[in-house]
This record gives C-alpha cells, structure tokens and sequence, in this order.
C-alpha cells in the first residue's frame, strides 16, 4: 500500500503539474488578446496565481525527486491555434468563453485524477483541490465578460 500511496501521488502530481503549465500558457496566450482592461487584469491576476501553484507543485515533486511533466504538446498546440483564430475576428466576450471551457476541462481532469490516483497523499490532493478552487475562481470573475 505504500508504494501504491508514493506512486499514487507522483502521478496526481504530474497532472497537476502538466495542467498548471497548460494553464499558464493560455493565460499568456489570452492576456494580450483582451480588450477590456479588467479582462486583462483578471487574466494576469490568474496567472500569477497558477504561478504560485506552480511553484508548490515543483517543491512537492522536487521532495519526491521527479521532474514534472510536460503538458500533451497536441493538446497544447490546440489551444494556442484556437485562440489564435478565435480571437482574430473574436471579441473579449469569446476570449472569456475560451478560457472557461479551458478550465471546466482543467476541472474535470483533476477530478479524474483525484479518483483514479486514490491513494495520493494528502498533500498533493490538497494542492488537486486547490487548483480546482482557482479554476472556479477564474470561471466566476470571468462570468461577467461571457454574458
């Protein structure tokens, strides 16, 4: 059971790792899209945000010796050319539509992962739930600009 628990956490820790990055990403990509200067400070405020989590993420796998990994360079390359023809003709309303879908699928992962990795430690499950709680953060602020 305890190498299944060491395991556990590792692998939860490297999607939460990889969707960080995937998040800081789009939010890079978002920011100088928006028109709307609130849009764009909510954006950067975010960002720096997944950068705080981003940070814990790394202490974490640094105690467990692994390096991290990579967000799926398809999935990543989707993203950027979706944003990038959406928001050739798009308005700030759809760049909020953008990064919500983003993160209710961000959301919905970790939730997979949270059940699939059962046994993870309660530490990497806490930093899980944490960036779920910034995801629904961000779709919320962002609720006023898809409306």
């Amino acid at each position: 059971m305890l190498y299944e628990s060491e395991e556990d956490t590792k692998k939860l820790l490297r999607e939460c790792d990889a969707g960080i990055k995937m998040g800081i990403a789009s939010l890079d990509d978002m920011v100088s899209k928006a028109d709307d200067p609130e849009l764009e400070q909510v954006l950067k405020d975010s960002k720096q945000e997944h950068i705080k989590l981003r940070v814990k993420a790394e202490k974490q796998l640094n105690k467990i010796g692994d390096k991290g990994k990579a967000p799926n360079p398809m999935a990543k390359s989707m993203s950027y050319v979706k944003t990038q023809l959406t928001m050739q003709t798009g308005t700030d309303k759809d760049a909020a539509g953008l990064v919500t879908k983003g993160c209710e699928k961000g959301i919905q992962s970790l939730h997979k992962y949270l059940d699939k990795y059962s046994y993870a430690d309660n530490q990497s499950r806490g930093l899980t739930t944490e960036i779920i709680t910034a995801e629904q953060k961000l779709i919320s602020e962002l609720g006023r600009f898809s409306g």
